[in-house]
C-alpha cells in the first residue's frame, strides 16, 4: 500500500535432524553400517541446519538495513526446538548481542506465548516438540494479536514412517498467527 511500511514474509524450511549420508556408511535409507558413520552424518545435518539459519539471518540483516521499520515474518519448519543453535541464529536475541543498539534486529518467537501443553507442532516417538515457528520483527510484533497450533489430530511421525505409512496430511501441525495490519499506509 502506498506509504505503508514494507512487509516481508520468509518461508523457512531448515534441514531435518536426520543424519546426512556419509560415503560407504549406509546400508539402507535409514540403516547405518557404523555408529561413527551415523554420528558423522548427524553432525553434518546439524551443521547444514545452522548454516541455513545463518543464511536466513544474513537475509534478515539485508532487509532490516534497507528498511529498519520493515514488518517481517519468518514462518516454517525450522526443525529446531526453542533455544537451539539454529533458532538462536535466526532470532539473534538481544541478550546475546551484548548491546541494546542492535535490539531492533532481533526477532520475537511468537509461539513462546502458547501454553506449554499446547506448544508442540510434531510428535516424534511420542515426544511432543515445537519445531515449526513464526518469528516476527519488532515492528510486526506490535501488530501481533493471537497464535494457535492445531495439533489435535497429529499422528506420530516416527511411527508413521516406521510402518511406511505416508499420511495424506503433514505430520506437522498448522501454526497460525493473527496480526492487525489496519491503519498501515
Amino acid at each position: 500500500m502506498p506509504g505503508a511500511p514494507s512487509l516481508a514474509i520468509v518461508n523457512a524450511h531448515l534441514r531435518a535432524p536426520l543424519a546426512s549420508p556419509v560415503a560407504g556408511q549406509k546400508s539402507g535409507p535409514f540403516a547405518w553400517r557404523s555408529v561413527g558413520g551415523w554420528a558423522e552424518g548427524f553432525l553434518l545435518s546439524a551443521l547444514k541446519r545452522d548454516a541455513q539459519a545463518l543464511e536466513l539471518r544474513l537475509l534478515l540483516e539485508e532487509l532490516l538495513q534497507a528498511d529498519p521499520g520493515r514488518l517481517i515474518a519468518v514462518a516454517g519448519d525450522f526443525n529446531a526446538p526453542d533455544h537451539s543453535t539454529a533458532l538462536l541464529i535466526a532470532v539473534a536475541p538481544e541478550e546475546d548481542l551484548g548491546t541494546n543498539a542492535l535490539a531492533a534486529n532481533s526477532l520475537v518467537v511468537l509461539d513462546r506465548g502458547i501454553p506449554a501443553d499446547r506448544r508442540w507442532s510434531i510428535l516424534h516417538h511420542g515426544r511432543p516438540q515445537m519445531v515449526d515457528h513464526i518469528l516476527a520483527s519488532r515492528a510486526l510484533y506490535g501488530r501481533f494479536r493471537a497464535m494457535e497450533v492445531h495439533n489435535e489430530w497429529l499422528g506420530d511421525e516416527a511411527l508413521g514412517y516406521g510402518k511406511a505409512l505416508h499420511s495424506a496430511a503433514s505430520y506437522h501441525a498448522p501454526v497460525v498467527a493473527e496480526f492487525d495490519l489496519r491503519g498501515i499506509g
